[in-house]
């Protein structure tokens, strides 16, 4: 017989794999490795979390040493935007300022000897309700009504003409840049009897003149 024949003359244990890496060398040293990557990331976890506990107690702080500072600037903005406001208040005042001065002294000229003007005045208007977030009593609305009142005595044969005059004196252009009408109520020819009760020949009037607006802008 020409067939070769295999003896097997070697004991299980001993035996070796045909790889030249061993399992029981390479277990050991891969737990090694995996255990030593736990213990090196935990470590830098460990440092990381200290140093952001660290970091945190820095910024808290610098945080309570810079309270005052920010209590005292935010007080000083608020009190910028109170002077802030007062000034605007002041300069929409200045904007919406009539005069009347030269009004004034155009009338002069054009009262009649007759005539005696006893009042002239302007009523205040009514102030707006407190506000408590704006303690300023500023204007509300943007426009503001202006209404004059003049009040006179008149005599001589023909008083009703005088006033009359005079009413036809503020609607002409000198004086219709500041009176956009003047009107004569009713009811306010009156006999004035609190002088003399049986004089005829002095009468009182009242004239209402409605101004140009005072404008806050």
């Amino acid at each position: 017989m020409n067939t070769p024949l295999h003896l097997d003359l070697l004991n299980d244990e001993e035996r070796f794999s045909s790889s030249p890496i061993r399992m029981r060398v390479m277990l050991p040293l891969t737990t090694s490795f995996v255990t030593l990557c736990l213990l090196l990331w935990w470590s830098l976890l460990c440092l990381r979390t200290h140093s952001q506990a660290q970091y945190k107690e820095a910024l808290q702080q610098a945080i309570t040493s810079l309270t005052p500072a920010h209590s005292a600037v935010l007080a000083l903005r608020a009190q910028e935007q109170e002077y802030r406001s007062i000034v605007r208040q002041l300069g929409l005042y200045k904007n919406a300022r009539n005069p009347y001065g030269k009004m004034l002294s155009n009338l002069a000229e054009h009262v009649t000897p007759t005539i005696q003007l006893t009042q002239l005045s302007v009523p205040p208007p009514q102030p707006p309700a407190a506000d408590p977030a704006n303690p300023l009593f500023g204007p509300t609305n943007t426009f503001e009504a202006v209404t004059l009142h003049l009040s006179g005595r008149t005599g001589g044969e023909h008083p009703s003409e005088a006033v009359n005059t005079l009413l036809a004196t503020f609607r002409t252009p000198a004086f219709t840049n500041v009176f956009r009408t003047a009107v004569i109520p009713k009811g306010s020819f009156r006999q004035d009897v609190a002088r003399d009760p049986e004089s005829r020949e002095i009468l009182l009037f009242d004239i209402t003149c409605d101004c140009v607006p005072r404008r806050f802008e």
